[in-house]
């Protein structure tokens, strides 16, 4: 009596978790495609570094060479060299990163002449800390986030046992019955 009344428990469970990570699931593919061109802020997007050009081997032009050639060009809604929240040299790909965490914006400079290879709007960063709902505010997320796990799993082990317990059930009685 135990096993049925556990089987129709894990049925139950089981359906409520599937509606609760099929919402999050929609509500995550929505943010997917409306934030980042919501929040964007005219930037072009970008999704990571650009791939090596294999010529960073001379790098001729020193950090403040670089840093000088980059504000010369006056990028977009930056005044000064305070407002990057990081400054790193990529040596595989032979480019300076820019970055401003809080508007996420990235630009990524070739160490040897100073030019902009590329920069933009990072759409992957803003995703991974706005996304289910982070952009309402940020405890909000929390709150959405935080069963997501441990729901998964107990969506998992109902499913199992949904999936494995009857046919265990038939076999006992298959052999009972013989």
């Amino acid at each position: 009596m135990t096993g049925v009344r556990l089987l129709i428990w894990s049925r139950k469970l089981h359906k409520w978790v599937g509606v609760y990570v099929s919402i999050l699931t929609v509500i995550w593919l929505a943010e997917m495609v409306v934030l980042p061109v919501v929040f964007n802020p005219g930037e072009p997007v970008m999704h990571g570094a650009p791939p090596s050009t294999g010529q960073h081997e001379n790098v001729s032009l020193s950090f403040e060479q670089v840093l000088q050639a980059f504000m010369s060009r006056q990028p977009s809604g930056i005044d000064s060299v305070d407002e990057f929240d990081e400054i790193s040299y990529l040596p595989k790909n032979g480019v300076y990163r820019f970055v401003v965490r809080e508007r996420f914006l990235e630009w990524y400079v070739e160490a040897g002449t100073g030019e902009i290879v590329t920069y933009g709007f990072n759409a992957n960063r803003f995703l991974m800390s706005k996304s289910m709902l982070g952009w309402v505010h940020p405890i909000v997320a929390e709150i959405i986030r935080a069963p997501f796990e441990l729901l998964f799993v107990v969506l998992v082990v109902t499913g199992c046992y949904v999936v494995f317990y009857p046919k265990q059930r038939k076999r006992k009685g298959v052999k009972a019955g013989d």
